[in-house]
């Protein structure tokens, strides 16, 4: 009987999630060198990623769930990151549709066209086409992306891909100090739980919770399946 109940105590310890198992700096998430200042009352999520990489239109649906269902004091945002050479006119339509004000709509619809319609980009106008769907003119689209506003967040994305040291997509950046990587786990739902690890520390470290909770608890991405984690990196 004894066997039975060690044998079954081992099983229950085999069949954890990561979710209810300890994070390890080094291990699950890397500092980052030099820290971003971010806001004292929220904690600040980033996602790093290329319309390009096939990992990140995979990463899409996960990473639009998790946002979806965010704590309030969370403030998610995303980084184009330029891996390759040409990848740069990517991160500069991700800017331009902000500066039109185009939603999370034109966001998939930039992956749905280079991944599930395979559409042929050879400059800035085929991607800016992709845009007219949601009311923007070609012309009006190129025009804006030259503008001071899209500069000036081109010129901020290059400061912040070198301060956070990224070298793949998708990954996340926790609070402008903690980096998480999809290779460090088997699936993108045990990545994402230790994004929660994180956010819910940080929060603590500032007051956010209501103190409900051990220190070292940690939130459970919930899912149904999880899907095998890829992860594209410069060449």
């Amino acid at each position: 009987m004894k066997a039975i109940a060690t044998l079954a105590g081992l099983l229950v310890l085999i069949s954890l999630p990561v979710a209810a198992q300890t994070f390890e700096e080094g291990r699950h998430y890397t500092r980052i060198g030099v820290p971003t200042a971010v806001s004292e009352d929220r904690v600040a999520v980033v996602e790093a990623f290329a319309y390009p990489c096939p990992a990140c239109r995979n990463f899409l649906p996960i990473i639009k769930e998790w946002e979806a269902d965010a704590p309030e004091y969370v403030d998610f945002s995303r980084l184009p990151i330029a891996l390759q050479r040409g990848w740069d006119v990517f991160a500069r339509a991700y800017y331009t549709a902000r500066v039109l004000g185009l939603g999370d709509d034109a966001h998939e619809a930039v992956f749905k066209a280079l991944h599930d319609e395979r559409r042929q980009i050879r400059n800035f106008e085929d991607v800016a086409a992709i845009y007219s769907d949601f009311g923007v003119d070609t012309s009006a689209f190129v025009n804006t992306a030259q503008s001071f506003a899209v500069e000036s967040q081109m010129g901020r994305n290059r400061g912040d891909v070198s301060r956070y040291g990224i070298r793949g997509t998708p990954t996340m950046v926790v609070q402008g100090k903690w980096r998480v990587s999809p290779g460090d786990f088997d699936s993108y739902q045990d990545m994402m739980a230790a994004v929660d690890y994180l956010v819910e520390r940080e929060a603590r470290a500032l007051g956010l919770l209501n103190g409900d909770g051990d220190d070292g608890a940690q939130a459970e991405t919930e899912a149904d399946s999880h899907s095998e984690p890829e992860e594209a990196a410069v060449e």
